[in-house]
């Protein structure tokens, strides 16, 4: 219980930290939105990845919850089930700053907290059920990322990422690029 209340207390740290908005007059800049993100690429260990995110972005901090997905392709193989390959998930919550550089472009670098979940691949396809969810191993990590984006207005934009996930788990890095879209 102790170990959830730190962390719920260094999410909102993260999230909140610094900013009194009663004393924080908002301004308007040129790519204040709401965005939603999709981006492909590939981790580390050359496996395809898929991320989406949706963040708000206000003067030069953004606010991100992104979900990031890998697994190895299925074998084609009889003696292999469903299920039976690796999969990496992660679901983070970053802080960051953005730096707006030659008009429409731009610099984003965050960190912040994930909750990360790993399957091992099974060695044997005919595993029962409670087999399988004890191949389960979920964790805590930090997220980084570094990413650029390229926008031609408010409402759509080209992005390239690199990002990582420092865990107990599994460590993964990778590279990415997909479209932004703003909503207003």
């Amino acid at each position: 219980m102790k170990n959830n209340i730190i962390l719920i207390s260094m999410a909102f740290g993260l999230l909140f930290g610094g900013k009194a908005f009663a004393q924080d007059s908002l301004r308007f800049e040129k790519f204040n939105n709401l965005y939603f993100g999709f981006e492909l690429g590939k981790n580390d260990r050359g496996i395809e990845m898929v991320q989406s995110a949706v963040w708000l972005q206000l003067g030069n901090n953004y606010y991100k919850i992104k979900g990031t997905s890998s697994s190895d392709p299925k074998p084609n193989s009889k003696r292999y089930k469903e299920n039976s390959s690796p999969q990496l998930t992660d679901l983070s919550l970053i802080l960051g700053k953005n730096y707006t550089f030659l008009k429409h472009h731009q610099l984003h670098v965050g960190s912040g907290l994930s909750m990360v979940t790993y399957k091992a691949k099974n060695k044997d396809a005919d595993f029962s059920d409670e087999e399988k969810r004890a191949n389960l191993r979920y964790t805590i990590g930090l997220p980084i990322e570094l990413r650029y984006s390229l926008n031609f207005n408010r409402n759509i934009a080209l992005s390239c990422s690199a990002h990582a996930s420092a865990n107990p788990i599994r460590n993964f890095s990778g590279l990415s690029a997909g479209i932004m879209f703003g909503l207003f």
